[in-house]
């Protein structure tokens, strides 16, 4: 009823709808939030709070907070052929003097700013502290490179404006001497337009401390660090990386014209591999909406040969699309509203991959729906504005159902503790809502506005139902009578061929709890010919593995007793401890082995001196023993380096040991230390928390999902047996496509293979298992339509033969758009694309062409045989 009233209604008023969403989109458009200013991205930044890692991290913040830096770039540079000659280092030296030189711009820069804000209340020593911080940075960057006059040059300004003039005068002359051409120059900062990397420190192998860790044990590499205060997924980062690349492809011209073509030199770090990242997701969306509209228009073009009607869904979907982007931009702000500040909706640009195939695949079945229906519709009389309004009030019900049942799967993922899961599935549910509004409001209305202009070419409306067929009703006929004259064989065959695919994958779920091995190998979805994953392949051949991410443990005893000569034998006992765990622990790094040496009592030797002399200098003291007075004392740090990749498994594995084994000796020392408590900070701790809380909320959700559509397909069809098999029959394609998309990505990565990405089955399960339905949606609405006009088996013949060509020509579109996903640069992403296609098209031309059709011919029979039973008695 109230799709009819709809339709009349739509029928009646099209100009003015097309006006109220035209209104709608141009607003959402012009007002903000857009899109790009509120989305965030990354993974482990969004772990629950209560995770030990993000513990861990806010631990670390409070006890150091003169450690600003969140993430670093990594210039490298190594050669394979032999160990680093004197020329090949000095060249390194060179490389790192402008980066020193940029540093000391920056931290001036900041002093001068610093001075503006406290104003004249500060006195000159305050502002001359950071000042000299800047003059340190510039006098290594002069060190690293006599030729290089830029340090000196600033050096001279600094203490111009510090007033002291023969220091200014000496550092001047120095500079000309290197330079004649500035004699007639005024003093400045140069270069004036450094690099601005929101840089926190550099470091290089001569940094008092910590260089050490910068030069390779064989002699073939050696590191240049710029820690940056950029998170590791900043999307400063893609500006930040694309600066570094240009100044490594600089540095790779001058090492040719110097003749050390030998030398290699990249750029990486959790920096740069952010950068990458985001910038492989960004390729990724772009590819991925232009190819899913060049197929959505391809598709259409082929159905209905007619480019008026291929308007009408690109339209309405482009609209749905422009408008729910902003509400989902929108709903991030809703926590500056007073009494909202609870609302923490967060939204983020990898959501927008699926958003945009959703949202094209679905509305455009939307879409096609409504215009098989009207094609239906027209044959039987041939008035446009009639034919509309029957054809919405004929497909209404089933549509909006359909998307109901995907919204709530979808919005499922609300009950997830991962904030990415939490916020992204209710986000896609709510465009796909205001899709099938626009679908139900704004299609028909433009079809009524253009009249007799929708069937261009073709003339007239007899022509365009001719030609516009999508299938021959034929075909659909001689399948329906082959699934309904054998539906036990057909149903038993078809199970069985697939179940060699799907059992696996389903015996592992009830075994294990997990269907698939998944990996959580974030730097493993990178291609490898990007620059920063290229040269993190190529120091781990001179690095441990895990030096590109190491383990922060904080020791935690309240006694206050870290920095006195007890706290110190503690922290030999368990850096010991940890050496002890597993031989692949390389280096531990502490404030009484700074060097990261096993300890093994004093020595005499050259590199016994030296860990003696480095353990009294300053930066040891605040590189691992916690600088808040509050804290002081009551926490030492231990950087630790193992020889496994920091995102594996068996990393997880030896960081449970390490753990286990620390745990074991607090509890054997005497008191207080025997009430330590260890916290362990890095990319494999936050790694085992995220596989923790996505297999957590993985089976939450999936429960939740299964029951949440059962209920929305009972209201539905309001037939408990048909839909527990429509659940059951999906579940098994989900199961079939996981064994299907192992068994390709195996079999076309080969020795490179580890397992699927770890997003793979979550969002496989929830968009199959809600989109999924559809199809069966809307086969089950169509014969039970039909059974109550001519009875059970020729309603159910009558309904795949209608409905045959059209949910086919759905299906294929909805496998396109996962298909275009298939175009990024993000192995998960297209993972992800790839088992979304295979599973649509498993439920277009096997679920929902055989297996519910089979079942439903099953359930007559079997009615017949019981009521002729019943007879009999």
């Amino acid at each position: 009823m109230f799709f009819q009233k709809l339709g009349k209604f739509v029928v009646q008023y099209p100009l003015a709808i097309i006006t109220f969403w035209v209104v709608f989109a141009v607003l959402a458009i012009a007002l903000p939030p857009h899109w790009n200013d509120v989305t965030l991205d990354g993974d482990l930044a969004f772990l629950p709070k209560n995770m030990p890692s993000v513990e861990a991290d806010a631990l670390f913040r409070r006890a150091f907070p003169q450690r600003q830096a969140k993430s670093q770039l990594v210039f490298a540079i190594s050669r394979a052929d032999a160990v680093l000659s004197e020329d090949d280092l000095r060249f390194a030296d060179q490389m790192a003097s402008p980066l020193q030189n940029a540093q000391g711009i920056f931290l001036y820069r900041s002093a001068e700013q610093r001075a503006k804000v406290e104003g004249a209340s500060e006195t000159e020593g305050e502002v001359a502290a950071p000042i000299q911080y800047a003059l340190e940075a510039w006098e290594e960057a002069a060190l690293l490179d006599p030729r290089n006059w830029q340090p000196l040059w600033n050096m001279a300004y600094a203490n111009q404006q510090l007033g002291r003039m023969d220091e200014t005068q000496q550092f001047r002359q120095q500079a000309i001497a290197v330079r004649p051409e500035l004699v007639d120059q005024t003093l400045g900062l140069v270069p004036e337009d450094p690099f601005n990397w929101n840089q926190f420190d550099v470091l290089t192998r001569h940094t008092q401390v910590r260089g050490d860790m910068l030069a390779s044990k064989d002699g073939h590499a050696v590191l240049v660090v710029v820690e940056s205060r950029n998170e590791f997924m900043a999307t400063d980062n893609i500006r930040v990386l694309q600066e570094a690349t240009q100044y490594v492809q600089a540095w790779r011209e001058r090492a040719k014209t110097e003749g050390l073509t030998h030398l290699e030199i990249g750029v990486t770090g959790n920096a740069a591999i952010g950068g990458e990242m985001l910038l492989a997701a960004k390729e990724s969306i772009a590819n991925t909406e232009l190819y899913t509209i060049l197929l959505v228009v391809v598709i259409l073009l082929v159905i209905y040969r007619t480019p008026m009607m291929l308007a009408v869904p690109l339209l309405a979907i482009a609209v749905s699309f422009i408008i729910s982007s902003w509400l989902v931009a929108l709903l991030t702000q809703v926590h500056y509203l007073p009494g909202l500040e609870w609302v923490d909706f967060k939204v983020f640009k990898t959501s927008r991959i699926f958003i945009v195939v959703i949202l094209f695949g679905a509305g455009t079945d939307f879409c096609l729906f409504l215009i098989g229906r009207y094609r239906e519709e027209l044959v039987r009389c041939r008035d446009h504005q009639w034919a509309i309004a029957q054809a919405l009030a004929g497909v209404g019900e089933a549509l909006t159902a359909s998307a109901m049942t995907t919204v709530v799967g979808l919005g499922m993922m609300f009950f997830a503790d991962f904030e990415k899961y939490r916020n992204s599935g209710p986000a896609i549910g709510l465009c796909l809502l205001v899709t099938l509004i626009t679908c139900l409001t704004l299609a028909p209305a433009i079809m009524r506005f253009l009249g007799p202009l929708l069937f261009w070419p073709w003339g007239d409306s007899h022509q365009f139902v001719e030609k516009s067929r999508p299938l021959t009703t034929a075909w659909w006929e001689q399948i329906s009578h082959w699934v309904c004259r054998w539906p036990g064989l057909t149903l038993t065959v078809v199970v069985l061929l697939l179940g060699i695919v799907g059992f696996p994958s389903m015996w592992n779920r009830i075994t294990t709890g997990q269907a698939v091995e998944v990996s959580y190998d974030l730097f493993g979805d990178l291609d490898n010919d990007r620059m920063a994953k290229q040269t993190a392949l190529q120091l781990r051949e001179h690095f441990p593995l895990g030096e590109s991410g190491p383990l922060t443990i904080l020791a935690v005893n309240s006694s206050g007793k870290f920095g006195e000569r007890e706290g110190q034998s503690i922290i030999v006992d368990l850096s010991r401890t940890i050496f002890d765990s597993d031989p692949d622990v390389d280096q531990v790094f502490s404030s009484e082995q700074p060097l990261g040496d096993k300890p093994a009592g004093f020595s005499f030797s050259g590199r016994g001196r030296q860990v003696m002399m480095l353990k009294n200098h300053r930066r040891t003291k605040e590189f691992f023993l916690a600088q808040e007075p509050k804290l002081r004392g009551e926490i030492a740090l231990l950087r630790v380096i193992v020889d496994r990749n920091p995102f594996s498994n068996e990393a997880i594995q030896l960081l449970g040991k390490i753990e286990n084994d620390l745990h074991a000796k607090i509890k054997t020392l005497p008191p207080p230390w025997n009430e330590t408590k260890i916290f362990i900070q890095g990319t494999t701790p936050s790694i085992r928390d995220l596989r923790f809380v996505t297999q957590r909320d993985q089976k939450r959700i999936e429960l939740g999902v299964i029951v949440a559509v059962f209920f929305v397909l009972l209201v539905i069809l309001r037939r408990p047996f048909v839909c527990a098999y429509m659940i059951l029959s999906v579940l098994f394609s989900y199961y079939v496509t996981l064994g299907i998309t192992e068994v390709f990505f195996r079999a076309v990565y080969a020795d490179s293979y580890q397992a699927l990405d770890w997003k793979v089955p979550l969002f496989l399960f929830v968009i199959l298992a809600a989109i999924g339905q559809d199809y069966n949606v809307y086969l089950a609405t169509r014969v039970f339509e039909e059974q109550k006009r001519l009875g059970p088996m020729p309603g159910l013949l009558r309904g795949i033969t209608t409905t045959g060509g059209i949910i086919t020509s759905c299906g294929l579109v909805m496998a396109g758009t996962f298909a275009s996903m298939c175009m990024g640069t993000l192995l998960g992403v297209i993972e992800i694309g790839f088992a979304l296609t295979v599973g649509v098209l498993l439920d277009t031309f096997v679920v929902r062409t055989i297996m519910l059709p089979c079942f439903l011919a099953l359930l007559i029979r079997f009615s017949k045989t019981a009521d002729t039973a019943v007879t009999k008695q």
